[in-house]
């Protein structure tokens, strides 16, 4: 009981600390919004420029009644009242801007996101929240006239991805809150371990003490003192003979008392005898302490008993008495790391999960292959594998730029959720004006990842990720969009993505007679090396062709040319 009210205070009060942090992030996503009304709908700017303001002056009574709240009792209430003000607003502007089909509604995504992101809910709090927008935005569209079959289409998508928001948070607010939860327990017993160790500190401070007033007494109460101490400890000879134990030592390894001629190397395992003898005996001998030193010993149920040893020599008048080891059992620490561990790559599990679905919902969107996002950072992953194993590239493709790379490169259409429906869906080549606004997904997709990195500053992967974003349709001679790059101005991922993306839209066109085999392809983009492409980047692609080729076959769609192959192959071996 007394864990879990301390648990509950720390939630508060971590709770109250952001709430800080949640109500200025939504005030600046407001001025990010008046930005993006300036540029794409200035006829509603002044008009839903007073919405805004209204949000902000909002935000800054909010800001107050959280800085009067000194008992951090009211931080939910105060956080969640400006989640549904931001969502409020936003779902004005969806409503002024043609309801299921504006693409403000991606907003709403946002501030869903980003509060139960920020927030330390509970998993019960999460669902209130997600659903009370949800809720809110069935009332809102409700007040419309009639919807036609697409538009109703288009809601129900709209709801499906919202409701997959919600639970993805809620997972990840219950992987958040059981971490911390666990971390909290770990804490109080760290705490309580620290208070019983400076409670064994005082005692042995009076027992030396005690120790120069009367040497007769001092000898006793040392031998108390040894058989106190909770950790092993044993006195023995250079050859590992002991001299001495306390009764925990005897205990744990030979259940008592010991026989005649007991040694250290009773407990050790074949295996590590020589380099206890050389590593710890020996350099004890000569005078070096030892500390930290690892070790599986062998109880005397035969079982292993992962320890942590620390050792001196003992000597008085220049006089070697032995040399003590106090021998820890740190099983239980390690059982305490791994699950923490275990925590740690539960949440990051969690946290790939929704980039995926963050990146599925722009592909969604646009008329995509089902598995173009896993085969296309399969692709760049192999490319930028093969450029690590060359010294010019060793430097900058690290094992941390891969795995930002693999990540990073499947919101590199986030972009084409601000693309209009009709574009998008369009059969047949687009005009001057629609070519114009397709092409601007790369610079929206970029400034939506720029906005993110901004507010979680060093982040590798949406550094890399909005270089992708921005820069993958340049060309390496300059005849690329949206800047007109050419060679080593595009950044290197850029330049990954493009030959990655190319393959892709060569052998997994959604229309069959438009997919090419794989060596047709290849020979494609070797005949564009120089042009579209970085050579240095077709080198590489030429040497994993093959296995471009079976990340193809692998992850083909069902029914495709290339799931057929793959069948073919299967059935013949």
């Amino acid at each position: 009981m007394r864990n879990n009210d301390e648990f509950q205070r720390e939630s508060q009060q971590l709770h109250h600390r952001r709430v800080y942090t949640i109500l200025l992030a939504g005030a600046g996503v407001m001025a990010l919004f008046t930005i993006l009304d300036r540029i794409l709908i200035p006829q509603h700017f002044f008009e839903f420029l007073r919405y805004r303001l209204f949000a902000v002056g909002f935000v800054g009574a909010l800001l107050a009644a959280n800085y009067f709240d000194r008992l951090h009792r009211r931080a939910w209430v105060i956080g969640f009242a400006g989640y549904i003000c931001a969502g409020s607003v936003i779902l004005f502007t969806v409503l002024r801007l043609g309801g299921v089909e504006s693409p403000y509604y991606v907003g709403l995504i946002v501030a869903m996101v980003m509060y139960t992101a920020l927030a330390p809910l509970t998993v019960a709090q999460t669902l209130i929240s997600g659903f009370a927008l949800i809720c809110f935005y069935l009332v809102s569209i409700s007040f419309m006239e009639s919807l036609s079959k697409y538009q109703l289409t288009s809601l129900f998508s709209n709801l499906f991805f919202m409701i997959c928001f919600v639970f993805i948070a809620a997972t990840q607010s219950w992987a958040d809150t059981s971490a911390r939860r666990r971390e909290a327990l770990l804490r109080r017993a760290e705490n309580e371990a620290a208070e019983r160790l400076a409670q064994h500190a005082n005692y042995l401070e009076q027992e030396v003490k005690r120790r120069t007033a009367e040497q007769k007494a001092s000898e006793q109460r040392y031998r108390i003192l040894y058989e106190a101490i909770a950790d092993d400890v044993v006195l023995v000879a250079a050859d590992g003979k002991i001299l001495q134990a306390n009764s925990s030592y005897l205990e744990h390894f030979y259940g008592g008392a010991p026989p005649t001629g007991a040694s250290f190397f009773d407990a050790v395992q074949p295996r590590d005898r020589h380099r206890v003898q050389t590593d710890l005996l020996d350099r004890l001998e000569q005078g070096s302490p030892v500390a930290d030193c690892r070790l599986t010993l062998q109880s005397h149920h035969n079982l292993p008993v992962e320890v942590e040893i620390n050792g001196a020599l003992l000597a008085r008048n220049d006089r070697k008495l032995g040399l003590q080891l106090v021998i820890r059992d740190i099983g239980i620490r390690q059982t305490l790391e791994q699950n923490l561990l275990a925590s740690l790559n539960k949440i990051r599990q969690t946290e790939n999960a929704a980039i995926l679905a963050l990146a599925k919902l722009s592909e969604y969107r646009d008329v995509t292959p089902g598995n173009h996002l896993e085969r296309i950072r399969e692709y760049c992953r192999l490319l930028a594998d093969e450029l690590s194993q060359r010294p010019e590239y060793s430097a900058v493709v690290t094992p941390a730029y891969i795995q930002n790379l693999y990540q990073g490169v499947i919101l590199h259409d986030i972009g084409k959720v601000a693309i209009p429906d009709e574009i998008l869906q369009k059969i047949g080549p687009l005009d001057a004006r629609e070519e114009a606004l397709q092409r601007l997904h790369a610079i929206k997709g970029g400034d939506v990842i720029k906005a993110m990195e901004e507010e979680v500053k060093g982040s590798g992967f949406l550094a890399v990720a909005q270089n992708v974003a921005y820069y993958h349709h340049e060309r390496w001679d300059g005849q690329g969009y949206p800047y007109g790059l050419h060679g080593d101005q595009i950044p290197l991922e850029a330049r990954i993505m493009a030959l990655a993306d190319a393959y892709e839209e060569l052998t997994a066109a959604l229309e069959p007679a438009k997919r090419m085999p794989h060596r047709d392809a290849v020979q494609r983009i070797v005949d564009e090396v120089g042009q579209h492409f970085d050579p240095a980047v077709v080198d590489a692609f030429v040497v994993q062709q093959d296995a471009f080729d079976r990340v193809r076959r692998s992850h083909a769609e069902p029914g495709s040319d290339a799931l057929a192959d793959a069948c073919k192959s299967a059935s013949a071996t």
